[in-house]
């Protein structure tokens, strides 16, 4: 009987240690980009906070075959979550040619406003309804509700490169805790998955700071990984 008292307390201090995370992590984390199943590129997330706003940067970067894809996507949003800025920068090389092609895309936000600027064109949007970027917003909300399991946030977000004058439908539902294979190591991590309206699916791996581990997105018959680099 005393046994069976000691594996249950035990259990429950195990189950007790277990956090979530409490604000929204800041720094800088590289990651492996594995494409169907065979490592392609790296990955680079970076997370800054200010005074007033927060500043993330996704970078990714692509090699397959003579090609070599980079891509640097910046949001720049109130601690509100008020868009401010979006920037994305794609360059593409070919080794075989010697040929390089950059494209940029700058949109500037005032409300439902929206001035973006493309490779020297300049359009002036005004969206009917508020929205978002895709930054922090849903990581603050999935903390609100302590990262419980069933947890559903819905939010319409602005991504130019897939639609320039409409939002986009993002949900995003919190699927619990599990055990996952990082490396040779097996980590306890939330499970989120993010699901961006008719375009891709995102199963995302965090640990109890908040910081991705694990990326699974299928989107275009693709499978791309993305696994931290310890």
């Amino acid at each position: 009987m005393k046994k069976l008292g000691l594996i249950i307390l035990t259990t429950l201090l195990l189950i007790s240690c277990k956090s979530n995370p409490q604000s929204i992590p800041e720094g800088a984390w590289t990651y492996d980009l594995i494409v169907n199943g065979i490592k392609a590129g790296t990955a680079f997330v970076i997370i800054d906070e200010t005074d007033d706003l927060y500043i993330t940067k996704n970078e990714m970067s692509l090699k397959m075959g003579t090609m070599e894809n980079t891509t640097l996507q910046i949001v720049t949003e109130t601690k509100d979550f008020k868009p401010v800025k979006l920037e994305t920068y794609n360059t593409i090389k070919d080794s075989s040619s010697g040929i390089s092609q950059k494209v940029s895309r700058i949109a500037l936000f005032e409300g439902n406003n929206i001035k973006l600027k493309s490779d020297g064109y300049e359009t002036v949007i005004n969206m009917e309804s508020p929205f978002i970027l895709d930054g922090n917003f849903f990581f603050k909300e999935l903390m609100k509700s302590g990262f419980k399991k069933g947890t559903r946030i819905e939010a319409q977000i602005y991504e130019p490169s897939v639609e320039m004058d409409s939002t986009i439908l993002v949900i995003v539902d919190v699927a619990g805790r599990e055990k996952v294979k990082i490396g040779s190591e097996e980590l306890d991590l939330i499970h989120v998955k993010q699901r961006v309206e008719q375009l891709k699916i995102v199963d995302m791996y965090l640990n109890d700071e908040g910081v991705m581990e694990k990326a699974v997105i299928k989107m275009l018959n693709n499978v791309f990984e993305l696994v931290r680099v310890q």
